[in-house]
């Protein structure tokens, strides 16, 4: 079985947790479905540490600052505040994850290639 497999279903559980949780009343089904992709996600980035395709480096700031942005915009949706808009957080939240998922690729790739890593994005 490829380790890509684990991401993509990964991403899929994600995706059907989200949409499970927004337009059903399955709460608790959808929240299951997002852990489990969040854990087959990560399961397959520590593989990737472990086989030494990847090793982490700065990239990993995006991912922690993006998950606690994002964390933070969805609890101060819950409670009423006027600091800041909590869409604001979540959205730069979700970038930042995003900006550390195609780090992430780039770094595999090019890793599995020989080359050095692209030098072009995230310097």
């Amino acid at each position: 079985m490829k380790s890509k497999v684990l991401l993509f279903i990964g991403i899929i559980l994600l995706i059907v947790g989200i949409i499970l949780k927004k337009t059903t009343q399955m709460d608790s089904l959808g929240l299951a479905l997002i852990l489990t992709g969040v854990t087959l996600k990560a399961i397959y980035i520590l593989g990737k540490v472990k086989s030494g395709e990847y090793k982490p480096g700065k990239e990993l700031f995006f991912l922690v600052v993006g998950l606690i942005l994002f964390l933070i915009g969805l609890y101060l949706r819950g409670i009423d505040h006027a600091l800041i808009k909590p869409i604001y957080l979540i959205v730069f939240g979700i970038t930042l994850k995003i900006t550390f998922i195609i780090r992430f690729i780039q770094i595999v790739r090019f890793g599995k290639k020989g080359a050095s890593t692209p030098s072009v994005i995230l310097k």
